[in-house]
């Protein structure tokens, strides 16, 4: 459905496309320029991001139509992204929280997903005591992928946890495989647990660690990275 709104003597149009953006921060909360770059490029139906000015477009537009807000903080990937309440019935983030440099985080692996065919939802809750809850999850065809954003590394007994809850979700059969997307030393703590415990190892090899942010939580490369083929294509590891 087309929708327009008159702000300051201007007409904004509401596309179909805008409202799947809505959707995606609804999912997301939070991300940088980079990421909307890369969602927009997936919904023209690319694997690529669009340019630079035609997400810095976009975002004025929305921010226009009273969509989205931004700010600029002065980090790499461009000004900080959120939909408004009008956009998402959701409130402000709080910007300065510590957890807001993970959220970002996660929006920029949703968004490749995004470009590789992929669908990205939140993982449920664990609904039982030693659960756990993802990042987010990416489905395919065929395919249920838990997806954790690890920038820091976490102490071994908090591992042994975590990896025995993956175990029962494959048990059940609830997902085909897990991802970590993480910095080089966060990159190093994963791979150690996982070739250290008994529970890492019992999972190992359905588990993949890619290295794909900086230091500071920023997604390195402005391309696809070539482990992330397009959803139809990926099978079960």
């Amino acid at each position: 459905m087309v929708r327009s709104f008159e702000r300051d003597e201007r007409t904004v149009w509401l596309m179909p496309r805008d409202e799947q953006m809505m959707t995606w921060f609804q999912i997301v909360r939070i991300a940088n320029v980079q990421s909307v770059r890369w969602v927009l490029g997936a919904l023209n139906g690319q694997a690529r991001p669009v340019s630079v000015r035609r997400a810095q477009s976009w975002c004025e537009r929305m921010q226009t139509a009273g969509m989205v807000d931004r700010a600029q903080l002065g980090g790499a990937g461009g000004a900080l992204v959120w939909g408004t309440y009008a956009g998402t019935g959701l409130a402000k983030p709080n910007l300065y929280r510590q957890t807001t440099r993970h959220e970002v985080a996660v929006a920029a692996a949703s968004a490749r997903y995004a470009a590789a065919g992929y669908a990205w939802q939140r993982d449920e809750k664990p609904a039982y005591v030693g659960g756990h809850q993802a990042d987010g999850v990416a489905l395919g065809t065929d395919l249920v992928e838990l997806v954790e954003v690890e920038l820091t590394g976490k102490r071994m007994p908090r591992y042994v946890a975590i990896f025995q809850a993956f175990r029962r979700r494959f048990d059940l059969g609830e997902m085909n495989g897990v991802t970590y997307l993480c910095n080089a030393e966060s990159a190093r703590a994963v791979r150690e647990a996982l070739m250290t415990v008994p529970a890492g190892r019992t999972i190992a090899a359905r588990v993949a660690v890619q290295e794909v942010y900086d230091p500071a939580g920023q997604w390195i490369d402005d391309e696809l990275p070539v482990w992330l083929e397009p959803a139809g294509s990926r099978g079960a590891r």
